[in-house]
């Protein structure tokens, strides 16, 4: 098997937010290696956990990122729209 893939990042488990927004990336990956084993792969297999996002979506950077960018337009104001 291949050496583990390991991240440096502080994990956001345990962590207290100040808003939905905070929470969203730093997915979690899974690493799958008995399916790998099953399988014949030699390779580190992950699983993303999209449901550990607030919206249990792929989609929630970029729904931040358009929110936040009509915001600094002027288009859209927090507690108007």
């Amino acid at each position: 098997m291949n050496k583990p893939v390991t991240s440096a990042r502080v994990p956001g488990r345990g962590r207290i937010f100040n808003s939905i927004t905070e929470t969203i990336g730093d997915t979690p990956l899974v690493r799958l290696d008995k399916f790998a084993k099953e399988k014949g792969i030699v390779a580190n297999v992950l699983a993303k956990l999209e449901f550990f996002n607030p919206i249990a979506s792929v989609k929630d950077r970029i729904g931040v990122s358009m929110i936040e960018a009509l915001e600094e337009a002027g288009k859209i104001a927090p507690g108007k729209t």
